[in-house]
């Protein structure tokens, strides 16, 4: 979370120290909850870019978000995290990509989250 007092930089260096050991094969970044974010859309960029950067050095990176998150939270003509897999939900029991919306520079995802708990 930006509003961490660590840097993405130490979050990403402590994520990765405490899962020392485990075999994992890609690092996920969830981009929901505006009120875990800074103020702005450069802020909230800025950031994102240092995760992203701290977090690729490590494994295969995805995004984890929606339309709505994604454009509160970084605006919606940011493009920064669109050469990584996306990750979106939508809890429409429908394992397809019909409902796919492109946003943030994806023109397709790589994984729906069509069923479980919506709330």
């Amino acid at each position: 979370s930006p509003r961490c007092s660590k840097s993405a930089a130490q979050q990403v260096s402590d994520m990765v120290t405490a899962l020392q050991g485990v075999e994992y094969g890609q690092i996920w970044l969830d981009i929901e909850g505006s009120q875990y974010w800074l103020g702005s859309y450069s802020a909230n960029q800025k950031f994102f870019e240092e995760l992203l950067s701290a977090a690729t050095a490590h494994k295969n990176v995805g995004i984890y978000a929606s339309e709505y998150q994604w454009s509160d939270i970084m605006g919606s003509s940011y493009t920064g995290g669109s050469s990584h897999q996306l990750w979106y939900a939508h809890y429409d029991n429908n394992p397809s990509f019909s409902d796919f919306k492109p946003f943030g520079g994806w023109t397709k995802p790589s994984i729906k989250q069509y069923a479980g708990d919506a709330s």
